[in-house]
């Protein structure tokens, strides 16, 4: 594929967790790709790399501490450093994990529209790499799929077509679906009830699943042919959902909080003060909450209060991710990885070339702000 904008990605760690880090890189040449550390009982790595980009996992590793590793390939070698995250505390429960942004139904990308997948693949960017990071999400053990949405990338039957693919092809995994901004942009409503032949429904209001150890609850905060959201249908139950739990409580929705009343970057996201007001109510309630949500395309993470938010960029576009959620007795650990199938990333690195190569340095973010462990305070602890 042609490259457009920037060089490709260095040999990087993209992502760490308490017993391994993920490392990624946007070229090299063929032949065996091996990442060393001699630190504790931490297993050596190898693929036979292909040539371009690729990944690989360094596991092994004891949690909070500090590794060096050597990553050597034909022809070349690169040092890196990574700390692994601390595990939070007690024992572990279950781990879920979420996507958004897929984009499904869509051809091209960037601000102009003109990046174009021209790898001759049978099988479209946006479905490939959304099949590919729920496939790895299960291989990482998550035992529920939330979807935070634009899962498609227009309100229109064939888009909704390649969704419903989608999550048949996973007939075995629990998925929650809510829409994004784009799931809902027609003028007159297309967006079916349930999605496949497994009746998926799309969730309009708000609903809630319970795992061992944290209630996960999501809402629509879509508003009809518009890019922001609102909590004006949704937040009181949202509250609601999340007062009555007797666990934490993980809460997905699809546009972002927002600090400010005006945007400070694009997409815009729910405006304060309806935002601000929403957030000092939930730190007031009894249990840990985490709010996630998607549409910025892009990886951050804050807190407000006792509770703490995150921004989980796209499957379809650089760096193209999933997130996953380790929750413990007492806490939760997120990790935002990249999706590693070959066939994705050769487009996700094609696509970090959006905006003259500036989209290649805004969506990933800082590492701390994608992986990260939130122990609940006061040592508190819920089985």
């Amino acid at each position: 594929m042609i490259r457009f904008g920037p060089e490709a990605s260095p040999p990087q760690v993209w992502a760490v967790e308490d017993d391994a880090v993920q490392i990624c890189w946007g070229d090299l040449p063929p032949g065996p790709v091996t990442a060393t550390t001699g630190a504790g009982d931490a297993r050596p790595a190898a693929v036979d790399h292909g040539g371009g980009p690729g990944s690989l996992d360094l596991t092994g590793l004891s949690p909070a501490t500090a590794v060096t590793i050597e990553l050597r390939w034909t022809g070349g070698r690169a040092e890196l450093s990574a700390t692994t995250l601390p595990a939070p505390p007690g024992q572990p429960l279950t781990r879920f994990a979420t996507i958004s942004d897929l984009h499904l139904g869509a051809v091209t990308w960037g601000a102009l529209r003109t990046m174009a997948d021209r790898s001759d693949h049978p099988v479209p960017h946006p479905y490939r790499c959304a099949s590919a990071a729920v496939a790895e999400a299960v291989a990482w053990g998550a035992s529920l799929l939330v979807i935070k949405g634009d899962a498609v990338h227009h309100e229109r039957p064939e888009h909704f077509e390649h969704l419903a693919r989608l999550v048949d092809e996973f007939p075995e995994l629990p998925m929650v679906l809510i829409p994004g901004n784009h799931d809902v942009d027609a003028r007159a409503e297309v967006i079916p009830t349930t999605i496949g032949d497994r009746r998926l429904p799309y969730i309009r209001a708000v609903d809630h699943v319970d795992l061992p150890g944290v209630r996960i609850v999501a809402a629509d905060t879509t508003v009809r042919g518009r890019g922001v959201g609102t909590l004006d249908r949704v937040g009181p139950a949202i509250e609601a959902r999340v007062a009555e739990s007797d666990r934490p409580s993980f809460v997905a929705i699809h546009q972002q909080l927002q600090r400010a009343r005006l945007p400070r970057y694009w997409p815009a996201g729910i405006a304060a003060p309806a935002s601000t007001a929403f957030l000092d109510r939930l730190d007031r309630l009894d249990g840990p909450v985490t709010v996630s949500s998607g549409h910025s395309h892009r990886n951050r993470s804050r807190r407000h209060g006792s509770v703490l938010l995150t921004e989980v960029a796209s499957t379809k576009d650089w760096p193209g991710v999933w997130a996953g959620y380790a929750v413990h007795e007492g806490g939760i650990r997120q990790v935002v990885r990249r999706i590693a199938a070959p066939a994705a990333m050769d487009w996700t690195e094609y696509s970090r070339g959006a905006l003259f190569g500036l989209w290649s340095h805004w969506s990933p973010g800082p590492l701390d702000q994608r992986c990260l462990t939130n122990a609940w305070a006061g040592d508190r602890s819920y089985a």
